[in-house]
């Protein structure tokens, strides 16, 4: 009977041993599995569309106020506004945002144009039965935008190039030529999973896309006044201001006065034109940008 138990513990101990190794190795791949990489399925643009609608577009509730009636009023409008959103605007902002990024993807095929997506590993839920997959937690979009040569800047002071005549730049070239520059359009990280480095992860690609690939020695964000944690994020990670001395619409920053420009934002199902602040980063030599922005 000893003889006959020995291979069964044997089995039965290899068994335990396989199943820790699988448990380890899923732990592993849960902590280090955070990839960089470009949408390569309809579902990962669908997951971008959920992204950036859920990061940017749900409706803001109400805060309350001193008055009571003031407040039965208020929560009525958050319950109609959840409501209406729940019911059509989501799914609507949703296709919306999937039917622009899909039609930008394929118009800039072969162009310096890039989205990448942060996934990261999800173990799943009861929901859909604990069944493993990679989440999309974060995006980021890069490209080339127009704007006047840093010559046509320094000369005229600009800080708001938005409303300048390029046709009339180009025309005057060389000092007032338009020149491409690299630019993040977009970079956002899902809210449940900030401050864990995804964001910088996803810079970091696109600083290297931005200078290896595509041969570009500064990129540009723009990034609106009010978002502090957007402005706070980029100066850390090496981002200067733009500064100008005779622009009307640059706003003052610490007693320098900084450069501003208008930039189109999607808002819902329409576009925006809003005041951007603009940072700027040398990516020719990465390593001595963020020294180089904290003593300018």
């Amino acid at each position: 009977m000893k003889y006959r138990a020995f291979p069964q513990a044997i089995i039965s101990l290899f068994s335990n041993l396989f199943s820790l190794y699988s448990c380890l190795q899923q732990i592993a791949t849960s902590t280090n599995a955070l990839q960089i990489v470009p949408p390569s399925s309809n579902d990962d643009w669908r997951d971008l569309a959920s992204l950036l609608v859920e990061t940017f577009d749900e409706p803001r509730v109400i805060e309350p106020s001193p008055s009571s009636s003031s407040n039965a009023m208020n929560t009525l409008i958050n319950k109609l506004q959840i409501a209406k959103w729940n019911l059509f605007e989501i799914s609507l902002t949703k296709q919306f945002a999937y039917n622009q990024y899909v039609r930008t993807a394929r118009k800039m095929k072969g162009k310096k144009y890039a989205v990448l997506l942060a996934k990261d590993f999800n173990p799943g839920s009861e929901e859909n039965e604990h069944r493993a997959f990679n989440e999309v937690v974060g995006m980021a979009e890069i490209g080339l935008t127009l704007e006047p040569s840093t010559a046509a800047r320094e000369e005229r002071g600009v800080g708001d190039t938005t409303n300048l005549d390029l046709t009339a730049e180009v025309a005057m070239a060389p000092l007032y030529a338009s020149v491409p520059r690299a630019t993040v359009g977009v970079l956002c990280v899902r809210p449940t999973r900030r401050n864990m480095g995804i964001g910088q992860t996803l810079l970091k690609k696109c600083e290297e896309i931005i200078a290896e690939s595509w041969g570009e020695d500064e990129i540009v964000v723009e990034v609106e006044p009010d978002n502090r944690p957007a402005l706070q994020f980029f100066r850390t990670s090496g981002y200067c201001f733009g500064r100008t001395s005779k622009s009307e619409s640059a706003r003052s920053i610490d007693g320098v006065d900084v450069e501003m420009r208008n930039a189109t934002v999607r808002k819902l199902r329409t576009f925006e034109a809003r005041p951007h602040l603009v940072l700027r980063k040398s990516v020719s030599r990465i390593e001595d940008a963020i020294d180089d922005c904290n003593s300018g």
